[in-house]
C-alpha cells in the first residue's frame, strides 16, 4: 500500500495534469508600415521655427546651400536641421553675438507619405534672451509636405491634396 499511493500520484501527475492543446491566438500587434523619410540628413531655410509656437501657419524649407564660405559669415535666419531619422533642431542662426539665439530640438516621425509629426523636446535661448531651457508641454505638430515647382517644400497644416475638386 506504501507503493500504491505515490504510484497512483505519479500516474496522475504524468497523465492527468498534462497541458491540453490550445488553440493559440495571435496576440501580435499590426505593426506600422513604415513610410519612407525623405528628410534624414537634410538641412533647410525657414522663415520661422519649426516647433517654436502652434499657430496655423505654414512653413517654407529652402534648401540650405551657401554659394560660397564667406557668406557663411554674414548669413543670419533659421535653419531646420533633420539630424537623422528621427532628430531635428529648428534654430536660428547668425553671425554675430548680440542677438537672441533661439533653438528648438525635437523629434519627427512620418505618419504616411506626406504627413509628418513634429514633437518638441525642449527649446533653448542664448544671447539677448538667455532664459532656462524649457522642456516638452507642447502638442505634437502634424504638418503635410507639399513640393513647390521651386524645389523648395512647403510644410502646411492640412493637406491641400485632399481638398481640391
Amino acid at each position: 500500500m506504501k507503493l500504491a499511493y505515490p504510484l497512483i500520484f505519479f500516474i496522475a501527475l504524468s497523465f492527468g495534469c498534462q497541458n491540453k492543446t490550445e488553440k493559440k491566438v495571435n496576440l501580435t500587434p499590426v505593426s506600422n508600415t513604415r513610410f519612407p523619410n525623405t528628410l534624414v540628413n537634410k538641412k533647410f531655410t525657414t522663415e520661422k521655427l519649426i516647433g517654436l509656437t502652434h499657430d496655423e501657419s505654414d512653413y517654407v524649407l529652402s534648401n540650405y546651400r551657401l554659394i560660397d564660405t564667406s557668406m557663411a559669415a554674414e548669413w543670419a535666419g533659421n535653419t531646420i536641421k533633420f539630424i537623422d531619422s528621427t532628430h531635428f533642431v529648428s534654430a536660428y542662426q547668425a553671425w554675430c553675438g548680440n542677438d537672441c539665439f533661439r533653438s528648438v530640438f525635437g523629434r519627427y516621425q512620418f505618419i504616411d507619405s506626406l504627413k509628418v509629426r513634429f514633437i518638441t523636446d525642449s527649446i533653448t535661448r542664448s544671447g539677448e534672451c538667455e532664459a532656462p531651457t524649457v522642456y516638452g508641454g507642447k502638442p505634437p505638430l502634424d504638418l503635410y509636405i507639399v513640393e513647390r515647382p521651386d524645389g523648395s517644400l512647403q510644410l502646411n497644416h492640412r493637406d491641400d491634396q485632399s481638398h481640391k475638386h
